[in-house]
């Protein structure tokens, strides 16, 4: 808990930078011991710094966290080993993390951010909700910045899957901006997501706040998705910083005669990754979870428990070496097919029939021709 106040102290009392707040952790050893440096007048701080805390107190620390109890949010700190690794090792990570919801298990899934225009187009919303689907199946975790547009269809694709699905606010963590999407923000607490912010309770909001997270939305993430952006456009603030962080980066591609395509354009000019298919970010990072990445370690299983047969119509010999559920989805498409209607045909879960049909397009045996429509190649 002290380690959590002094943090809190420093940057809402003493009001130092996300920098400063850094390179006097590591000076002293700890924020606490910056804390204690601060009020000696140590000469690391400088005068006006020393002269910002002449008023503060810890007061104002302890009804931050007395704010996070009321709003149902919690704070945590730097130096606690609850704090998301990859993003301890950025530039200027937050020195506090406000949370409402579970906080996931960071190093045991692959995350990828999600990104694109406020004003995104019906095919960038449809592009958005559909890569966050089809990789929250295969176990992806699915970050954003809960904006209108391609950040909102995001998180409501990621809600179609199994895995949860985390939004990082541009305002206080007991905020929900834009107003119109509160229900998806219960949406997300309500699948064991997580909200997260770096402004605690009741903070007044600035226009600034909304391009400093895009450095946690990409801080958190093995890489991101720009699905459309134009040439001045906040999605490209979050695709420079992901690579000064090191992250991938990629972009969905578009007409050249389109302005909403020109960011993600100048994106793989520039070196960018081209991604048509959430399949190529599977392949992607299947090295690297192996076991996480649900269904590409699947293997055919020749036991597997039948199911009530069907009287469906095979448009095509289903492939040898399939596994049950696969040979299941094959059998019951007949010519393009919704998803729908093969959920309907086989009785299984939609996030289980994402998972084989993923699959199943990375052996090169079904292809999706847009709007949740399947066939068999």
């Amino acid at each position: 808990m002290e380690a959590v106040l002094a943090h809190i102290w420093l940057r809402e009392e003493a009001r130092l930078s996300t920098r400063r707040i850094r390179e006097a952790r590591e000076h002293f050893g700890g924020a606490l011991e910056a804390c204690r440096a601060l009020n000696e007048g140590d000469l690391f701080f400088t005068p006006r710094e020393r002269e910002q805390k002449a008023n503060a107190s810890w007061k104002r620390a302890e009804k931050v966290l007395e704010n996070c109890r009321k709003a149902g949010a919690r704070a945590i700190c730097y130096e606690e080993d609850g704090y998301p690794e990859d993003l301890r090792q950025i530039y200027d990570p937050p020195a506090v993390l406000y949370l409402r919801g579970t906080m996931p298990k960071w190093g045991e899934m692959p995350v990828l951010a999600i990104v694109g225009r406020r004003k995104a187009s019906p095919l960038g919303l449809e592009t958005a909700r559909r890569f966050a689907r089809v990789l929250s199946a295969h176990g992806f975790l699915i970050v954003s910045g809960l904006a209108q547009g391609a950040d909102g269809a995001a998180h409501q694709g990621a809600l179609e899957g199994p895995t949860p699905t985390v939004a990082v606010l541009g305002t206080a963590i007991d905020q929900c901006y834009p107003a119109s999407h509160n229900g998806l923000l219960r949406r997300i607490l309500e699948k064991e997501g997580a909200v997260l912010s770096e402004y605690p309770p009741s903070r007044r909001g600035y226009p600034g706040y909304f391009p400093r997270r895009n450095r946690i939305i990409s801080g958190l993430s093995l890489g991101v998705l720009v699905v459309e952006a134009a040439r001045k456009s906040g999605s490209l603030i979050t695709a420079a910083t992901a690579l000064e962080q090191g992250r991938d980066v990629f972009a969905v591609p578009g007409s050249i005669d389109r302005p909403e395509y020109e960011g993600c354009n100048q994106l793989i000019r520039s070196g960018a990754t081209l991604c048509t298919d959430p399949v190529e970010i599977c392949q992607e990072y299947a090295g690297r979870f192996p076991a996480l990445v649900m269904g590409l370690s699947e293997k055919p299983e020749a036991n597997e428990p039948e199911r009530e047969e069907r009287d469906v119509h095979q448009s095509k010999p289903a492939p040898v070496g399939l596994t049950g559920r696969e040979k299941l989805i094959v059998d019951s498409m007949d010519g393009l097919t919704h998803i729908d209607v093969i959920c309907q045909n086989t009785g299984l879960a939609t996030g289980e029939v994402l998972t084989s049909l993923t699959m199943l397009q990375i052996r090169g045996l079904v292809r999706e021709r847009g709007a949740k429509y399947f066939e068999i190649i």
